[in-house]
């Protein structure tokens, strides 16, 4: 297998992809090179941990008016080199003077490690029948190119286009599985990434993820803004590419992880990479343009590496999802991302872990936790647990509030107090939900951090709780004020349960004794 997924967290990885010139750990971004005016040079990427570029194929073929020439050569790059069909040329120009046979062979000949067929992007603009036409010829070529690329050493990719209609990405992708490429990519983001459309594509890439296979690396092409990479990844995203960097540089546009910003309008540089630890906006603006440049170009590069390298670290320490919930409020549209993201939870939660081997905390904050697969799985699970074997008995119910929850002094007394086969006793949490002793001390209801939130003492979500207990046809529920548990809170549960005909005994601890059988 080229690919293999070392990591998981919701459905981002850290995976291994062999080439062969090279294994690219992913998440991945793939920097466009343009070898008739690149900058920085080539020697510079490398030095900033870039082991892998992306030039284009089609403009090679132009340039050496078909010529076969080494592309690594040419390059003078040792490391990986993936190479664009000219899609992005049909895109903007509306065509391309080769076919989808002549590329592929150029691309075979010339040493790509990583190479694309010649798709028909669908973009922005194309109709509904326009763009299912487009989705249908990439078929074609997909098959067309197969018998040419059965025998090649390249890694090949098939994109996968639709955009933005979301049934035809679905029916790509489920055209795309039937053939055997290495590598499935997303095509067409360019427009909605220069509207700020994110939830758009982080939901063209939940279809895409959707239906195909999983063991194969995703690329999202055109994506090169590190406020949006969490995200993609998060949704399924593995490979990304662009050449954002130096084209913000060039109109003095400067990248931080919550947006872009203008340097003409800055008086101080927030990052410490070497570029902006050394300058200030006002001597980049007194530069000549091409220095300038440079060095914009260059702190784009750092900031896209460290996005990668944080987005890795947060993947390793199973806390992407609380990485999303920080970047989501840095801009408006990084938060309807994030809204959208939660409406694929079944899409995250199927390749998130539940537990956390390393013993890391996971962190907690109202309205958003049960949409984070750690928490909501595991809090659903622990539910069914709590809620078996309950009819004819005695509920206890205590409120939660310090870890480990079996050892408060509360559940002690009330445990005590209600020994015997027909009593059991039971934790609540507002926003952890109903639990046993047992799941109390396991991951994630012993290892998280959060506080019991205003906003998490919703009566009707207590009473909704309580109300579980009760359809079990138990004999008697109780529950025991304490801690959060206020006279108040518990009033307000009172009210609600009785308005939907459950008669709950609501006592305080020393009042057990009375109601259990002697």
């Amino acid at each position: 297998m080229a690919f293999e997924a070392k990591r998981t967290d919701l459905a981002g990885r850290i995976g291994r992809l062999v080439t062969n010139h090279g294994v690219l750990e992913t998440p991945y971004l793939f920097p466009v090179v343009d070898p008739a005016r690149q900058v920085p040079n080539l020697s510079k990427l490398e030095e900033l941990g870039f082991n892998g570029i992306i030039t284009n194929a089609y403009l090679f073929y132009k340039r050496n008016l078909g010529q076969v020439r080494s592309i690594h050569a040419e390059l003078d790059w040792k490391k990986v080199i993936m190479t664009d069909s000219g899609g992005y040329q049909i895109l903007v120009y509306g065509g391309v003077e080769v076919d989808n046979k002549t590329i592929v062979q150029y691309e075979k000949e010339i040493g790509s490690d990583i190479a694309v067929i010649l798709d028909v992007p669908t973009g922005s603009k194309m109709t509904r029948d326009e763009a299912e036409r487009a989705v249908y010829e990439t078929y074609k070529r997909g098959l067309e190119a197969l018998p040419l690329i059965e025998d090649a050493k390249q890694l090949w990719v098939y994109p996968i286009q639709g955009a933005p209609y979301l049934e035809l990405v679905a029916r790509s992708a489920i055209l795309a599985r039937k053939l055997p490429y290495d590598i499935y990519a997303v095509g067409s983001p360019t427009v909605m990434l220069e509207k700020y459309e994110y939830s758009k594509l982080v939901e063209i890439v939940a279809i895409a993820k959707m239906h195909l296979p999983p063991g194969r690396p995703l690329h999202v092409f055109g994506v090169g803004h590190p406020m949006v990479i969490p995200f993609l990844v998060a949704i399924g995203g593995d490979l990304f590419d662009s050449a954002s960097y130096i084209l913000y540089a060039r109109d003095g546009r400067y990248m931080t992880e919550a947006g872009t910003r203008n340097i003409r309008e800055m008086s101080y540089f927030p990052c410490s990479c070497p570029v902006c630890s050394k300058y200030t906006p006002q001597e980049l603006l007194e530069m000549p343009d091409n220095k300038r440049t440079e060095l914009l170009a260059l702190h784009n590069l750092y900031v896209l590496a460290k996005e990668i390298r944080t987005v890795k670290q947060h993947i390793r320490e199973g806390r992407l999802w609380e990485l999303l919930e920080y970047r989501s409020r840095s801009h408006p549209a990084l938060f309807e991302a994030f809204n959208k993201l939660k409406k694929y939870y079944r899409l995250l939660a199927k390749y998130s872990p539940l537990t956390n081997p390393g013993g890391r905390a996971v962190f907690i904050y109202p309205n958003t936790h049960l949409y984070n697969p750690r928490l909501r799985v595991n809090i659903e699970r622990a539910e069914k647990t709590a809620l078996r074997d309950l009819k004819d008995k005695i509920v206890v119910i205590i409120p939660a509030y310090r870890k480990p929850y079996n050892k408060q002094e509360e559940y002690i007394k009330a445990s005590t107090k209600a020994a015997g086969s027909e009593v059991k006793v039971l934790i609540i949490h507002p926003q952890l939900g109903l639990l046993t002793a047992g799941t109390s001390s396991t991951y994630p209801f012993y290892q998280h951090e959060g506080r019991i939130w205003k906003e998490s003492m919703d009566p009707q979500r207590l009473a909704a709780l309580i109300e579980k207990v009760a359809k079990r046809k138990p004999r008697l529920v109780i529950l025991v004020k304490a801690a959060w548990l206020s006279n108040k809170v518990a009033g307000r549960v009172s009210e609600v349960l009785k308005s939907r005909g459950v008669e709950t005994v609501i006592c305080k601890l020393d009042e057990i004794s009375s109601l259990l059988p002697r």
